[in-house]
């Protein structure tokens, strides 16, 4: 089961975790104060704010010291039991799913560099995530992965009770809009880019009609259209996308490179019949029972686990 699709949602770009969760080279534990240690393998002062500045974009809230600390132990536990049963990703399972990443942005890898660099994170422990969550995914979907069966029957009451409610299964065609504005720019130039933005999408109507007005606005871009099911983005980013209208721009975010904005070109609920809204909801449910697993498994590995926290790690 695929355990990785929360980290490669879109969010991460739209505005879609840093910490080399593998066994940490030389020069990276010399990168800061050791501030905890699991199994000897150390967590510095510069994993921290690396931490922080990824979960902080890819979840859209406040992430403090001592989440991003827990968030690095666990994945220094994660890697650890993958390697123990020797599971653990492979240098080609990450790029690809780095790849993957910078494709569903819209840019190739170099380019998604680029955007990590801007938001004040190393590419290089971003795949470092990558590989303890990859790994985990492994390891977790060996061990458990054929304890779980969806059988018709609550495949069926699932679907019925998602159409009677609120949940409904739904495919979005989207694309960002972004007006360029730099991190350090004068208060006076974000005034006028924040205004620019909410007067274009105070106009804006239609992807198939108004995108041309974003290349008469100086220092703005226009992503490629993606096609994303419910199941393919996290819960937050599906409400922002929920409660726009078709034809209409997200509310502007603030993000390094400037204020950004998602057209939302069209969104439509997938039929009961849908084969395609069928596996998602399979899959939705197969999921959910993973990641319950995977917590309980976690908490369990946490329990045993040698942590120690030094200077002011706690």
């Amino acid at each position: 089961m695929d355990l990785m699709r929360p980290l490669l949602s879109f969010a991460l770009v739209a505005g879609l975790a840093a910490g080399a969760a593998t066994a940490v080279t030389p020069a990276a534990a010399q990168e800061g104060r050791v501030l905890a240690t699991v199994g000897g393998v150390p967590i510095t002062s510069f994993d921290i704010p690396q931490r922080q500045r990824l979960l902080q974009l890819r979840e859209h809230r406040t992430v403090t010291h001592q989440q991003a600390l827990e968030d690095l132990i666990n994945d220094r536990i994660k890697f650890a039991e993958a390697r123990r049963f020797r599971v653990e990703a492979s240098e080609a399972q990450v790029n690809a799913a780095y790849a993957q990443v910078a494709q569903r942005s819209g840019i190739d890898p170099r380019g998604f560099d680029q955007v990590l660099r801007a938001q004040g994170i190393e590419p290089r422990v971003y795949k470092g995530k990558l590989r303890a969550d990859l790994s985990w995914s492994n390891i977790v979907g060996a061990r458990f992965g054929r304890t779980i069966f969806v059988t018709d029957t609550q495949l069926a009451d699932a679907i019925a009770r998602r159409r009677s409610g609120t949940e409904k299964p739904m495919e979005y065609n989207f694309r960002s809009i972004v007006l360029l504005a730099p991190a350090n720019a004068p208060p006076a130039v974000l005034q006028r880019r924040l205004a620019e933005a909410n007067a274009l999408r105070a106009r804006f109507n239609s992807c198939a009609t108004d995108l041309d007005q974003v290349s008469r606005i100086p220092d703005a871009a226009v992503r490629d259209q993606v096609r994303r099911t419910s199941s393919d983005i996290s819960p937050e980013f599906r409400r922002v996308l929920d409660q726009t209208p078709a034809g209409k721009l997200t509310p502007p975010s603030r993000s390094q490179q400037g204020f950004e904005m998602i057209a939302i070109c069209s969104k439509s609920e997938m039929r009961a019949d849908d084969t395609t809204a069928r596996n998602q909801v399979r899959e939705e449910m197969t999921t959910t029972e993973m990641q319950r697993i995977a917590r309980d498994y976690l908490a369990r590995l946490r329990r045993v686990a040698v942590i120690e926290y030094r200077n002011g790690g706690q």
